[in-house]
């Protein structure tokens, strides 16, 4: 592996090169914490396809999950930081009477927000076992697996560092949205890239959790819909 530049940043291999150089957050103890971290984002900001390329196949679930953590709990809390503004900004625009009480539950919610950012780092681990829990048998069934060295581990990294689309949050209103387009993207690349497989596959599998999520809310909906419809029915 090449050594960093003088500069302290990352030095990325020309195009072609070996695929285990590595992400700049494998080499923390050369390029330091915080500058790895931020490498490994503009790595896959700029050029995910060689990000992937260069992301180990194997290795352990720390390192991975450790990205994920700090790059959702930033998301996260920067989404809050803007539910926040917005909000009160959204109350000052209330008549004065609607106000007092407005501000009473604004309060209590900014509270719980802020019990929400606390407890992020613990729902963001379970949510990355299970979501690829769920990646990984959709895989299995599309058969994108099937050249595949990597198993489950490859899976997770791949949804462990797809998480660095939560950090489109910072992005006012269309932050989410950015953020859930981005990682189908990313997660598509990844799996291409951890499983040998073909792009064809990687979307199938993709594409089915996402399916049985539609399919869910639109169930629910129409549970509520009918449960509402036969309440005002039987008045």
């Amino acid at each position: 592996m090449p050594p960093p530049p003088a500069g302290g940043g990352w030095q990325t291999p020309p195009p072609g090169g070996p695929a285990l150089a590595g992400l700049p957050w494998e080499h923390r103890a050369e390029l330091g914490f915080l500058n790895a971290f931020v490498e490994t984002i503009k790595l896959f900001v700029t050029n995910p396809a060689d990000a992937w390329r260069r992301t180990k196949e194997k290795g352990d679930f720390a390192e991975p999950l450790i990205f994920a953590i700090l790059v959702s709990w930033i998301g996260i809390a920067v989404s809050t930081l803007w539910s926040g503004l917005f909000g009160q900004a959204w109350i000052s625009f209330l008549p004065p009477e609607l106000k007092e009480k407005m501000a009473g539950a604004f309060a209590t919610n900014a509270a719980a927000l802020m019990i929400q950012v606390g407890l992020a780092p613990i729902f963001v681990l379970i949510g990355l076992f299970v979501g690829a829990a769920f990646y990984h048998l959709s895989f299995m069934i599309v058969g994108a697996t099937k050249d595949s060295t990597s198993g489950f581990e490859g899976t997770f990294r791949v949804v462990s560092y797809a998480s660095v689309s939560q950090l489109a949050n910072v992005i006012p209103f269309v932050g989410g949205l950015a953020a859930v387009v981005w990682n189908l993207v990313l997660v598509v690349l990844g799996v291409v890239r951890m499983h040998r497989t073909t792009q064809g596959k990687a979307i199938a599998g993709v594409l089915i959790p996402l399916l049985l999520c539609c399919v869910c809310i639109v169930v629910v909906v129409a549970l509520v819909i009918g449960g509402l419809a036969a309440a005002f029915a039987s008045r």
